[in-house]
């Protein structure tokens, strides 16, 4: 399984595996330290935390390989 994903923190090909996929997401998002960010911008303005009805950043923690899929744009091509 091919994950194509192109966003924050992806490779040159777009193209990752599982777990390189998982790991951006973790790195980009469920650990970034979101204080000066939402500073800036507050939480109900800020684009990157309008997901469904979650309340983010917090909830990042909570999602499952399908919400990071759908939540980035990212595609799974199997291959």
């Amino acid at each position: 399984m091919k994950i194509l994903y192109d966003g924050i923190g992806s490779n040159d090909s777009g193209e990752h595996t599982k777990e390189q996929f998982l790991n951006i997401m973790n790195r980009e998002f469920s650990h970034k330290n979101w204080s000066v960010s939402l500073k800036i911008i507050p939480r109900e303005l800020h684009h990157q935390c309008n997901f469904k009805d979650w309340i983010l950043p917090d909830d990042f923690i909570f999602f499952t390989f399908t919400d990071w899929i759908e939540y980035s744009g990212a595609i799974i091509a199997n291959n």
